[in-house]
């Protein structure tokens, strides 16, 4: 990725053990990856391990940040896991712009299975960091 950090585990694609996530705007701006997760990431049987899910929420809210042009960290988030999120079938993450601040984002992510239904989601605070003035919409 242009300026990501090519180790990390969520995204970095140099990472042998990363999840190596890919993120792209929808038609109504937010962020989506899609992700088949793999039996060493298995909590119980079969089932994704509680923070890789952590993980995947967390990273969709930073992503859809990102593609709005600007970086943020973490600052709290909230969790709920719905149902459990399946080892080897493919689900949807996605990360939306909840209320959009100046220092702050209110953001939301989620996960869901081939049928649209929700398996977990995630309600986070960001701190704006920085501004990618390159990748905002809009901009050249």
């Amino acid at each position: 990725m242009f300026f990501a950090d090519e180790k990390c585990f969520a995204c970095g694609r140099d990472n042998p053990i990363g999840l190596k996530l890919v993120f792209q705007l929808d038609e109504k701006g937010r962020a989506v990856a899609t992700f088949v997760a793999p039996g060493e990431f298995q909590g119980f049987s079969k089932v994704l391990h509680g923070g890789i899910i952590c993980t995947l929420l967390d990273e969709a809210m930073a992503w859809v940040m990102i593609l709005h042009g600007y970086l943020g960290a973490t600052a709290s988030m909230r969790v709920k896991f719905r149902r459990p999120v399946p080892i080897g079938k493919k689900i949807e993450v996605t990360g939306e712009i909840i209320k959009q601040g100046t220092k702050s984002w209110t953001l939301q992510s989620y996960i869901s299975d081939g049928r649209g239904q929700v398996l977990a989601d995630a309600e986070g605070v960001f701190g704006a960091v920085s501004e990618i003035s390159s990748l905002k919409p809009g901009s050249k």
